[in-house]
């Protein structure tokens, strides 16, 4: 696939089944409150009552996914302008940068009552997901890269 932006949705969707696995299993062993789903859902809907509903349910978990592919589209960009070179390494990078432009500037601007910030098992989970997100996608593009060279060359 020779196309940045069609790779980084692959990606994108690939890495956010991975980190959605991983956030249950961190519920499970109860290291994680705050589900992705319900950060992603207080960008657009603030009320509790309304998000723990099907219907906010279905708002945030959208909003997840919308997100995730935005960051795996940037991850397949930058990994295209700078070379694929420690490539697993920018992609982390790239997701965190991500994760701290979300939850220091985006929330705070929308006056947004995440309780994250509030419970260090919640920003240790988001670390988590955002490194293991950023790891995934980033080899996903990379294979996906190797993959489109090797069937020009052949």
């Amino acid at each position: 696939m020779n196309d940045p932006f069609g790779r980084g949705i692959i990606a994108s969707l690939i890495g956010l089944l991975f980190i959605n696995i991983i956030e249950l299993l961190m519920k499970f062993i109860k290291l994680s409150e705050t589900a992705l789903w319900q950060a992603g859902g207080y960008v657009f809907i603030t009320d509790e009552k309304i998000l723990n509903t099907p219907l906010g349910i279905a708002v945030g978990f959208a909003s997840h996914v919308f997100i995730g592919i935005f960051v795996g589209i940037s991850i397949s960009y930058f990994l295209y302008f700078t070379g694929n070179q420690n490539g697993i390494l920018k992609g982390i990078a790239v997701t965190l940068a991500s994760l701290y432009l979300a939850q220091g500037v985006v929330f705070p601007l929308k006056n947004l009552p995440v309780g994250i910030e509030n419970s260090p098992k919640d920003v240790i989970s988001a670390y988590i997901d955002h490194f293991v997100f950023g790891a995934v996608a980033a080899y996903v593009i990379i294979y996906l890269q190797k993959m489109t060279t090797k069937k020009r060359n052949c």
